[in-house]
């Protein structure tokens, strides 16, 4: 009987808290720790997630429906499109290089460029400048974007294995899946990952920014600030592989989850778990307080004392994922190009990540 007594009492733990519970404690943390380091309310979402449960929905001037730029959070996505190609047999390996897997261009590129690998593009390794030609304005404000960024490469890129975070390189991400799919990039994404998801893309605004005419550029640029889904476009039409696809803050939330559960979205293996895993893993190490590397377009993370990953685009556009404590983060900000101030203003990468740290993760540690 003693026996009996013992195993039901190991087997009868104290439930958790309910998610209502959480979020008793975790909203006012959330909006103390957003109070220091966003005075000037620039953050317009933050949603919390445990174990798939919302327990934190937080919207200053703006609401649930509203979609926001989120820059660089676009690296993570295409990368993901990527690691579905891979699994479909569209692309190899990420050991093929940008000669096999940009066939059209290949004459366009040097030995050292046609040799860069698949890889070495997804962890910012593969020797792409951070900051292009054209006086400093980069590769998008050239009138055939893919060429100008090899013929960069093959003038001046750095060495290669060195992290250097690029925009350029990420670009070629979108080519490479035209090449490898034979159908745009929002096509695939929608038929693989956002449709899946229930990502809502339709209408679509697939603006092509030409910076030579600024008066056309900036009202092109208010027309997009004020759209829904939005994903720009080079001008050969591919869709930019380093930024600026407008999305909702649930469905960065989204994207965390599908994460989070290996890739799997009601009960459909949406991205292959083995991804997932190598994309979330560091291949290179970084020197960023709380950050202990970069994986395939997402960076990794280490806050108090638990290991995530984070994508992240400029201005505090965030998905931050933490499995050990079945924990998502996403977070959206006003970012506007033309405001001179925007970079004094903005959620910084370690502040981004400290949210789930400082104010999130004390509650959900026994």
């Amino acid at each position: 009987m003693l026996a009996v007594a013992l195993a039901a009492s190991v087997g009868c733990s104290a439930p958790g808290p309910t998610p209502a519970e959480l979020a008793k404690d975790v909203r006012p943390a959330v909006e103390e720790y957003m109070t220091t380091v966003d005075p000037d309310r620039m953050v317009r979402a933050v949603l919390v997630q445990h174990d798939g449960q919302r327990i934190v929905e937080r919207y200053v001037d703006s609401t649930a429906a509203d979609y926001w730029d989120t820059q660089s959070v676009t690296k993570s996505v295409v990368g993901t499109l990527v690691g579905i190609a891979i699994a479909e047999g569209h692309i190899d390996s990420v050991q093929q290089t940008l000669g096999e897997l940009l066939p059209s261009r290949a004459a366009e590129m040097s030995a050292s460029t046609a040799a860069v690998t698949l890889e070495q593009v997804l962890t910012h390794t593969g020797g792409f400048a951070a900051e292009e030609s054209g006086g400093g304005k980069g590769y998008f404000h050239a009138k055939d974007c893919v060429g100008q960024i090899l013929a960069d490469r093959n003038m001046k890129g750095p060495a290669v294995g060195s992290f250097t975070y690029s925009n350029a390189g990420a670009h070629l991400l979108s080519a490479v899946l035209v090449e490898a799919t034979g159908v745009p990039v929002l096509q695939y994404a929608r038929e693989k990952l956002l449709d899946p998801l229930g990502i809502p893309t339709q209408p679509a605004f697939e603006p092509a920014f030409d910076f030579a005419d600024k008066a056309s550029a900036a009202a092109l640029y208010d027309r997009y600030l004020d759209a829904g889904f939005s994903w720009p476009v080079d001008p050969q039409g591919l869709h930019e592989g380093a930024c600026c696809i407008k999305l909702r803050p649930q469905d960065l939330a989204a994207i965390g989850q599908l994460y989070l559960d290996q890739g799997r979205w009601a009960g459909e293996q949406v991205v292959p778990a083995a991804w997932v895993k190598q994309a979330t893993t560091a291949h290179v190490k970084i020197n960023d307080a709380g950050f202990a590397g970069y994986g395939y377009m997402w960076w990794i993370t280490d806050v108090a004392d638990h290991p995530g990953y984070m994508a992240y685009g400029t201005g505090g556009q965030v998905i931050h994922v933490i499995p050990a404590l079945d924990l998502v983060v996403a977070i959206t900000t006003k970012f506007d190009q033309r405001d001179p101030a925007r970079m004094s203003t903005t959620l910084g990468r370690e502040s981004a990540a400290n949210v789930a740290g400082i104010a999130i993760a004390p509650h959900l540690v026994e």
